[in-house]
């Protein structure tokens, strides 16, 4: 009797384990994600080189810029977000990278820092509004918005400001596509960024 018990429990705890087991298979897989770097085109070193050292931050932006989410407008103001596709990184850290590589490529400062304890001669900072695809007539477009400020650090004024607004089509709608346009499109803002300081 004693042996037939132990073996009844043996079963069920088996079957229990079965059971567990086979539940865990039927839970929702999580969906597999695409990570990309911003596509980035080295440039050629400026004629103007300034005796002075930048620091360059991060942009601000809001929660769903500062992310890793690539960002999609379809119509309206509405925002979504491309399934199983992210930034290797949140945007705006990514961004400043590329600003780094820029200044770094083309000379246009003696040295060129992304952190803040360093002591610096200059520092460029800025809000990041826009960094997403907008549909134009049908067409993914990526639209790039970024407010400048150059600021002295030796005295915490600000030395200038400025604007700038970058909308880069896409080839087609497919995600390397899109991931391609934003690489355009920050090169872009990189090589007037560079322009800006230079004068």
């Amino acid at each position: 009797m004693i042996r037939k018990s132990l073996r009844h429990v043996l079963g069920v705890t088996a079957l229990g384990t079965l059971v567990l087991v086979a539940g865990c298979s039927i839970l929702p897989k999580s969906e597999p994600q695409t990570r990309y770097n911003l596509p980035a085109t080295a440039m050629q070193s400026t004629a103007v080189q300034k005796n002075v050292s930048l620091y360059v931050a991060a942009p601000q932006a809001n929660r769903l810029i500062n992310s890793n989410r690539v960002l999609v407008q379809p119509t309206g103001s509405e925002i979504q977000i491309y399934k199983g596709t992210q930034w290797a990184d949140n945007a705006p850290v990514l961004l400043r990278e590329r600003f780094v590589q820029a200044f770094t490529d083309t000379r246009l400062f003696n040295a060129v820092s992304s952190d803040s304890a360093l002591k610096t001669d200059f520092a460029l900072e800025g809000y990041l509004s826009h960094f997403q695809v907008q549909y134009q007539n049908d067409q993914p477009v990526v639209v790039v918005q970024f407010d400048a400020q150059l600021i002295n650090r030796l005295d915490s004024s600000i030395v200038q400001t400025q604007r700038f607004t970058l909308n880069q089509p896409a080839a087609d709608t497919s995600v390397p596509a899109v991931i391609q346009a934003f690489g355009l499109a920050s090169d872009q803002l990189s090589a007037q960024l560079v322009d800006w300081l230079a004068k």
